[in-house]
């Protein structure tokens, strides 16, 4: 992978696809172990060894997908200016008040870049317990976010799980 791809890659099945495109079939992966693995607990005399089996195996290949992210861009020194939006506005919120404010355009993936995981990652708590709080249940937080192709801790898509965990302990 060269510095000059200007998108992030994923390298899906020995290739490197752009990441917009893998979207959709890693959601769709996820949730579809989530779907087996909610199967596999409430009816445990009717799980195979397979269903059992593929769970695990699903994700942790979603979590090994390798992600190539392009070479950081150099913008104006808005880095404190962008964390502390992030304490009281959602991600995209700050995307478009920082376009308003220094015309200029940066992608959620940039923003996160700029401002860092933990701030990214706390506007997203601050998100999930309120949306918990209106009694949105973790699996449509996930699935929200993976609409929002908000990008979630260490690779793969967000899925009830994720959302648990990073409610639970503030961080995943």
């Amino acid at each position: 992978m060269s510095d000059s791809d200007e998108q992030p890659m994923v390298r899906f099945g020995g290739d490197w696809i752009p990441a917009h495109d893998v979207w959709k079939k890693m959601e769709t992966a996820t949730v579809v172990v989530d779907h087996i693995d909610r199967f596999n607990s409430k009816f445990p005399h009717l799980a195979s060894g397979t269903t059992r089996d593929v769970v695990p195996l699903v994700r942790q290949r979603l979590k090994d997908v390798e992600l190539y992210m392009p070479r950081k861009i150099e913008y104006p020194d808005i880095a404190p200016e962008a964390v502390q939006m992030l304490a009281t506005a959602s991600p995209e919120d700050v995307i478009d008040a920082l376009a308003e404010m220094h015309d200029m355009s940066v992608s959620l993936d940039q923003l996160i870049q700029i401002a860092g995981e933990k701030a990214y990652l706390g506007a997203l708590n601050r998100e999930g317990l309120e949306l918990m709080n209106n009694r949105v249940s973790p699996e449509q937080t996930a699935q929200l976010w993976n609409e929002l192709q908000r990008p979630a801790p260490g690779g793969g898509m967000w899925s009830a799980k994720k959302v648990e965990e990073l409610l639970s302990r503030g961080i995943l």
